[in-house]
């Protein structure tokens, strides 16, 4: 899906949402600078698979936060991972590098990534800020809309603690 087709599935949805444009942003660090002014929780977004490949997570996590690879595993019980590749990224979530977000799984026809939201995100702010399927675009919605409309498409959701 493109942001006009986003716009419009979350205004279908009757999901109120503001939407910022700024210059193509690759992290979180850039995206700040853009977004400043608003109050949301800000994230980070990792893609990842497991060693085989036969499961893929799409990781949210507070951007003032590491990733800890041991502590993910066990929370959702999986083999050792790595980050997903950008052809990976393309195939499967139709995105290029610096464009990962929770609007991502749009895209995954087949449902075979599986959203982990960390919970401390939830208690951080109702809003979430995510990129529309571009890095050039910051959506502010809250996080519960955001969540439900994504299990409502057949996403896979998790809310891990860590």
């Amino acid at each position: 899906m493109d942001p006009q087709q986003i716009y419009q599935l979350l205004n279908f949805n009757g999901i109120k949402y503001q939407s910022i444009h700024h210059p193509a942003v690759l992290t979180t660090d850039e995206a700040d600078q853009y977004v400043q002014d608003h109050s949301f929780a800000r994230t980070k977004n990792l893609f990842l698979h497991t060693h085989n490949r036969k499961k893929y997570f799409l990781y949210v996590f507070p951007e003032n936060k590491r990733f800890n690879e041991k502590s993910f595993r066990q929370a959702v019980k999986t083999s050792r991972l790595s980050f997903a590749s950008p052809d990976e990224l393309n195939q499967i979530l139709g995105v290029a590098p610096g464009m990962v977000s929770p609007f991502n799984l749009l895209n995954d026809q087949s449902h075979q990534v599986s959203l982990i939201v960390e919970q401390e995100v939830l208690k951080m702010n109702k809003l979430i800020g995510v990129h529309p399927n571009t890095n050039t675009q910051t959506v502010i919605l809250e996080t519960a809309d955001l969540l439900a409309l994504l299990k409502k498409v057949g996403a896979s959701i998790q809310i891990i603690n860590l």
